[in-house]
């Protein structure tokens, strides 16, 4: 697949992520796929999730641990088997009622079958929002 390809991949799961449709975002991955979120080592969403199972698992955190209340995502770019999506978000971590806000950075690799092998997340301002 191409970079055009790949980025209307990316494009398609941030949508179907606004929407809830989260089999539609776990779909676009390997079934090995690697997802890293480098995030304060206080957040269970920090680390390393490997494979659907444990890709579903995160996304379930997700929506156990913090309130999304801004998720913008502009630019997107795409160069052969790499996107890269920068954006700003805003959320509330349920457990400590604190707010993070700030920019993220998404980096996604891309297999020659169209799907995402790994999955990479900057996350700002995240420092003490956990604890």
């Amino acid at each position: 697949m191409g970079a055009a390809q790949n980025k209307a991949t990316v494009v398609a799961a941030y949508e179907a992520f606004g929407t809830g449709d989260i089999a539609a975002v776990i779909a676009t991955n390997t079934p090995d796929a690697v997802w890293v979120n480098y995030s304060t080592p206080a957040s269970p969403l920090s680390g390393e999730h490997k494979g659907l199972d444990n890709i579903g698992a995160f996304f379930g955190l997700i929506g156990d641990t913090i309130d999304i209340t801004e998720f913008d995502i502009a630019p997107i770019a795409a160069d052969g088997d790499i996107v890269v999506a920068e954006g700003h978000q805003s959320y509330t971590v349920k457990k400590t009622g604190k707010t993070v806000s700030g920019p993220m950075l998404h980096v996604f690799t891309f297999g020659p079958d169209g799907k995402v092998t790994r999955f990479e997340e900057w996350e700002s301002n995240v420092q003490d929002a956990w604890t």
